[in-house]
């Protein structure tokens, strides 16, 4: 039985990694190409500033759902107390420092104050420091959070007993499927903070973009799935439960399309005829269809005991 806890920690860190790594690239073009500012990049930011909130607020609440599936406290504590590194190990770390990275950028960004703050700038030297250590952090934040969205995929694809799942296509995926939420993490935030003029502007600018995110996450699954058919054994077999097994109204219906169909075909539209409604619905399918991918690919996952050569669910 797959547990759900472990679907949502997957879920919720890498959409809230993806949603900090949007909005700290917008971030860092916007600080080192003045030309920028006065483009697509400074509209977008309205929305993609979101981003360095969320993002440590989702992964932040992804790791409670990693204690919860791990069952008690202390074998979470066992994580990061191991004396050789694994990639496990090396995940929950990364999640703790991210958070405290981020944590420390927009810190340090408050105390540093607005940069067309006369007072502030009086400040002198120690304001300099502040802007320093907060441009440090934020660039450890954004290189932690690229890690926690590429490890999933490269823990789950890492096991040759767990054939189905290993394959290099598995963290492109999960990293198409990480960006692609993130982004609608960010456009749902969007639409309760339509009181902010800029912010409606910014959101008809991502949809583009967004199309583009589903689109290469669409692509990556079809061939991910033809890969899998191609193969035999156990991932043809799980890749044959996915499509025409007990688990097809959860892939085509969840996954398919109400995470691609639907939010690939709301951005098309949207892009002629703004709705911020159908945009943010739209985007609530792309989250829910991340969710159904992760449960799906876990649900059709089969760990085989080379012993005993017998089936076991992955997650137990």
């Amino acid at each position: 039985m797959v547990s759900a806890y472990i679907a949502l920690y997957l879920f919720l860190a890498g959409t809230g990694a993806g949603a900090f790594l949007i909005g700290s690239v917008v971030d860092l073009v916007l600080r080192f190409r003045p030309t920028a500012a006065r483009g697509w990049f400074v509209r977008v930011s309205a929305v993609t500033d979101a981003g360095l909130v969320l993002g440590p607020v989702l992964v932040a609440v992804s790791a409670l759902f990693l204690v919860l599936d791990l069952g008690v406290p202390e074998r979470a504590f066992r994580l990061f107390l191991v004396s050789t590194p694994s990639l496990l190990s090396m995940g929950a770390w990364s999640i703790v420092a991210f958070c405290v990275s981020a944590g420390a950028a927009l810190a340090l960004g408050a105390l540093a104050g607005d940069d067309d703050d006369d007072f502030e700038r009086e400040r002198g030297s120690g304001r300099v420091v502040l802007r320093v250590g907060e441009f440090a952090s934020s660039v450890v934040a954004t290189g932690l959070a690229l890690f926690v969205v590429v490890y999933a995929g490269v823990f789950l694809a890492m096991y040759p007993s767990l054939p189905f799942l290993h394959t290099f296509w598995v963290p492109v995926l999960f990293m198409a499927s990480a960006l692609a939420c993130g982004l609608a993490a960010l456009m749902v935030t969007a639409f309760f903070r339509q009181a902010m003029p800029e912010v409606a502007g910014a959101m008809d600018a991502l949809l583009a973009v967004d199309a583009v995110l589903i689109a290469v996450e669409a692509v990556v699954l079809g061939v991910f799935l033809v890969d899998s058919f191609a193969a035999a054994g156990p991932s043809l077999t799980a890749a044959q439960l996915l499509v025409s097994g007990r688990l097809l109204p959860l892939f085509w219906f969840g996954v398919v399309f109400t995470g691609l169909v639907v939010p690939f075909s709301v951005d098309v539209v949207c892009r002629r005829l703004p709705a911020p409604m159908a945009v943010a619905l739209g985007a609530t399918c792309t989250l829910v269809g991340g969710l159904c991918l992760r449960i799906a690919l876990l649900m059709a996952t089969e760990r085989f005991n080379l012993a005993f050569m017998s089936a076991l669910g992955f997650w137990n």
